[in-house]
């Protein structure tokens, strides 16, 4: 006769075939109340009432009110947390996502793409849920709101795809937002800024900033969900089917959660916008200290912010755990940041050389021509490159970043593998070998050429 339920963040009190069902919602600001009587000893039948009554109905305990407050602190903080600061003319916001391309799920989405290290990527409308568009004076995106946009977590993968599979996943998860009028769909995917998707002819005209081609292999990232059915993607559930051998299916699989990947990648992609390490270097140390990134932290976004942001950021970028932070060290943390990768491929050919990597220490850490030189040489060691004229792939400076950093719930090329991974590779491998001699011994009693 009585349910009791959780999830829901909104209150929800409803008399179903006989039977009360009460959920009093989220952040304990409502109390639910539920009586059961039974008339006498003997009796098999119930009288149940329930009601829904605000918290505030209630004096509050000054010393629970003490201890939650305290507790709370760290929260409060970590929620004001400031993420990025927005700067643009075109207001922020996610308003009408499941219809439109909007300003902040690009942004998003964007971003994701950095953190996983992949060519492009597309998000699931549903998936972002602020449905808001934010004040004009909102300088910077917090914590918060990072939590009322993206509230749930789902596994995201990076995929070898083919372009054209690429286009009509991204067409067909459009096709009722235009028509007329418009039907919102939690399947309508999102771009990174890079992508451009031309309505008319239905396809994508861009990929990566560059004119697309639909006949090349891109490293796309997706919402493994999205890839094995969820919001019914036609194009993207065949070319998974077809590619299973792709997917991780086992348990010990690391894929990446949006939430988690964007705090660790921005984190990390800060550093590149805080300025030259000389510069917030107070006293010519030779290191930052926390005192150092505070200052410098409070100034980028005009704002004084939380230690927790400091000690994330120290967290992101300190190799070896002393609590400073070393010219080796905010190089490696601030090529985590995409933009500064792009920014140091001055003729954009997807090459690095000396010259460039150069540019790049003297502009990020120091102008000291010794420095400079033991961090160029660094790099082009860690590359296994040598000479004056040596280049340096784009693809492969993800090596180098992540030979100090493990970038958050993703594991690709130049990670260290753990026993967990091994095994499961190891598992995989059996069962593939098991059933392809399964399928030889079908082509032998076939009579057929048994194939390698």
């Amino acid at each position: 006769p009585l349910v009791i339920g959780g999830h829901d963040h909104e209150p929800y009190q409803v008399e179903v075939g006989g039977a009360e069902v009460i959920k009093v919602g989220s952040e304990a600001t409502y109390v639910g109340i539920s009586r059961v009587v039974w008339p006498d000893k003997g009796s098999k039948k119930v009288t149940v009432t329930t009601e829904i009554k605000p918290v505030s109905d209630w004096e509050p305990d000054s010393k629970v009110e003490t201890i939650v407050h305290q507790r709370m602190e760290t929260v409060r903080e970590l929620d004001n947390a400031p993420l990025f600061v927005w700067d643009k003319p075109d207001v922020l916001s996610s308003k009408d996502n499941r219809i439109q391309e909007t300003t902040l799920s690009t942004k998003l989405v964007s971003m994701l793409r950095d953190a996983l290290g992949c060519d492009c990527c597309v998000l699931n409308a549903g998936n972002i849920r602020g449905n808001k568009e934010y004040e004009k004076d909102h300088k910077f995106f917090t914590y918060n709101d990072l939590k009322s946009e993206i509230p749930f977590d789902a596994e995201m993968i990076v995929v070898p795809m083919p372009g054209n599979v690429l286009s009509q996943a991204v067409a067909h998860s459009r096709e009722k937002a235009s028509m007329d009028p418009p039907v919102s769909t939690g399947g309508y995917l999102h771009m990174d800024d890079g992508m451009e998707f031309d309505r008319a002819t239905k396809n994508l005209v861009k990929c990566e900033g560059k004119p697309f081609d639909p006949e090349r292999i891109y490293q796309v990232g997706a919402l493994f969900m999205a890839m094995t059915g969820v919001d019914d993607n036609h194009p993207l559930i065949e070319f998974t089917d077809s590619n299973r051998h792709l997917f991780p299916v086992d348990k010990s699989a690391e894929m990446g959660r949006p939430k988690l990947l964007l705090v660790d990648y921005m984190s990390k992609a800060i550093w590149y916008q805080l300025g030259c390490f000389d510069d917030l270097d107070e006293g010519d140390k030779g290191y930052l200290t926390a005192e150092d990134v505070h200052k410098a932290i409070d100034k980028h976004f005009s704002t004084e912010v939380g230690k927790i942001v400091v000690h994330n950021m120290l967290t992101a970028a300190d190799k070896n755990s002393d609590g400073k932070i070393s010219r080796e060290e905010m190089l490696r943390v601030t090529m985590m940041n995409a933009a500064a990768r792009r920014d140091m491929d001055e003729d954009g050919s997807g090459t690095l050389d000396r010259d460039e990597v150069r540019n790049f220490v003297r502009r990020v850490i120091s102008e000291k021509e010794e420095e400079v030189q033991k961090l160029v040489d660094l790099v082009f060691a860690e590359h296994h490159v040598e000479g004056d004229d040596a280049h340096i792939e784009q693809s492969h400076v993800l090596t180098f970043i992540q030979n100090s950093f493990e970038i958050h719930g993703v594991k690709m090329p130049g990670h260290k593998m753990d026993r967990s991974e091994i095994v499961a590779a190891k598992s995989r491998l059996e069962k593939q070998q098991s059933e392809k001699e399964s399928e030889g011994g079908k082509a032998d009693e076939a009579g057929e050429p048994r194939g390698e």
